[in-house]
């Protein structure tokens, strides 16, 4: 099985808007040195949404890590098993993508509960701008959700013999 294309369309989109997002939290942060520092009155605000956008920008642009190898791997690793054989190499890297999948699967099982349990207290953030937590914990349930599944294929992908994602 390929690869499909619609998830990776839909990946490339993610990391176009993430990088939008980190875009947009460089200029805030520049307004905020400009004010600081020509009027001595920043924006107390900045830090706060920055914090949040920050949170979004890395759930989404995640899955397009993986979708381009773009994670951190260990080189000396990947070179030691180079000259090793195409059935060794494929069953190391599917057991390393079913790792990768199991913490992706706890961080979305916990942010179901976190989400849960934000919406029964109405939790807000601690921070000065305060908004309801439950929007954050949504970037983890979304971001994770679309990590999975792309790591699904992935790990499809290589059982079928698409060397991409051969490490």
């Amino acid at each position: 099985m390929k690869y499909p294309k619609f998830l990776s369309r839909i990946n490339d989109y993610m990391a176009v808007l993430a990088g939008a997002l980190f875009f947009l939290v460089a200029i805030f942060q520049g307004l905020e040195s400009i004010l600081r520092y020509l009027f001595a009155k920043p924006p107390v605000w900045v830090v706060d949404v920055s914090r949040y956008i920050l949170i979004w920008a890395v759930f989404l642009g995640s899955a397009y890590g993986f979708q381009e190898k773009g994670h951190v791997s260990v080189d000396f690793i990947q070179q030691m098993i180079a000259n090793w054989n195409i059935k060794v190499k494929k069953a190391l890297t599917v057991v390393g993508y079913l790792l990768a999948s199991v913490f992706i699967g706890v961080i979305g099982w916990r942010s179901i509960s976190m989400i849960e349990a934000a919406l029964r207290t109405g939790k807000l953030t601690m921070a000065y701008i305060q908004i309801p937590i439950v929007y954050l914990y949504m970037a983890m349930l979304f971001g994770s959700g679309l990590m999975l599944v792309t790591v699904i294929f992935i790990i499809l992908s290589v059982i079928s013999n698409e060397e991409k994602y051969l490490n």
